[in-house]
């Protein structure tokens, strides 16, 4: 049940937040492996979030907004009910705490069992995360507006059978190297900063009455944190999944993930791994913000349920 709860609540939160990670994907992309971008001679297609919206909107209507939702939305559930449901039964165990106390628990524990669900989770979603990432990259209008290798997938299953079709099953793990480090990342900040907070708030009864502003206040701490630290891998994953491959599958631009950060930041600075940063935030913490908040009241329906079960059961 705790994987089930899991999973569903990052599907409700990524509908929400799709849009956010279309914009953040263009402007990963944008001016990839380039040492001046937007310096007068060329001009930007997404510069912002809004006009990063306006530009996608008149090239190719609302729903390039949501580019990508059936990926996006399949990752998150595969992925989700894997890392959730992990994280849930292990603090359900008491392993986050040394001393097996719940409401002691420990930081190091909670980043460990934090980034060992993401990265379970993320390789289990791999094929889906790489499908979305390519269509959400794809632009039908030509030009500026269309950045990154375009892979010009039809749909989902297209997607998926297309790259099965010439590379095997390998293919569809392609670039799962980036996503490992990336999801292992935001997972260890996002659960421990999540777990931490709440504790916190419920150690001093901030929100003694309300689930949702408890979870909600923990989500936005924990969103925050979470960007900063995961933004870098964020970009080298998008790149790796994206870039075209030769006939033999290997990348056209990198290697492998040293070999990709290497050169975006040879040839884009720092700056270049932070491409998309706040975007990432608008997509990140309010998709923590929903996830981890769906996540809380699901929970809480779910005791709730199962203790109204007992008592039948018992009377």
């Amino acid at each position: 049940m705790d994987f089930l709860i899991g999973g569903v609540a990052a599907m409700c939160a990524g509908v929400f937040s799709n849009p956010f990670d279309v914009i953040k994907t263009r402007q990963q992309l944008q001016g990839e492996l380039q040492q001046k971008v937007g310096d007068g001679t060329t001009r930007l297609a997404y510069r912002n979030i809004f006009h990063s919206v306006k530009n996608i909107i008149k090239a190719e209507g609302l729903t390039g907004l949501q580019k990508g939702l059936v990926p996006a939305l399949s990752f998150q559930f595969v992925m989700n009910s894997t890392r959730l449901g992990i994280y849930q039964t292990v603090d359900s165990m008491y392993l986050t705490s040394f001393n097996r106390d719940v409401e002691n628990r420990s930081g190091i524990l909670c980043i460990f069992w934090g980034g060992v669900a993401g990265v379970v989770g993320a390789y289990l979603g791999c094929p889906f995360y790489l499908i979305k990432t390519q269509i959400q990259a794809q632009s039908q209008a030509s030009g500026r507006y269309a950045v990154g290798y375009q892979h010009h997938h039809r749909n989902t299953i297209d997607g998926l059978k297309n790259i099965f079709k010439q590379h095997g099953i390998r293919g569809l793990w392609r670039g799962y190297s980036g996503l490992v480090p990336r999801t292992a990342v935001a997972s260890s900040v996002q659960l421990s900063t999540f777990s931490t907070c709440k504790e916190f708030l419920n150690k001093y009864e901030v929100f003694s009455n309300s689930v949702f502003l408890n979870a909600c206040a923990s989500s936005m701490v924990s969103g925050f944190f979470t960007v900063i630290f995961m933004t870098p891998f964020d970009v080298v994953a998008t790149r790796l999944f994206n870039q075209g491959v030769d006939k033999n599958g290997r990348g056209l631009l990198y290697k492998n993930l040293f070999d990709c950060f290497w050169k975006t930041f040879q040839y884009e600075g720092v700056k270049g791994l932070y491409k998309g940063l706040i975007p990432n935030y608008w997509r990140t913490a309010p998709h923590t913000i929903l996830n981890l908040t769906f996540w809380e009241q699901f929970k809480k329906w779910k005791d709730v349920y199962l203790s109204d079960e007992s008592k039948i059961y018992f009377e």
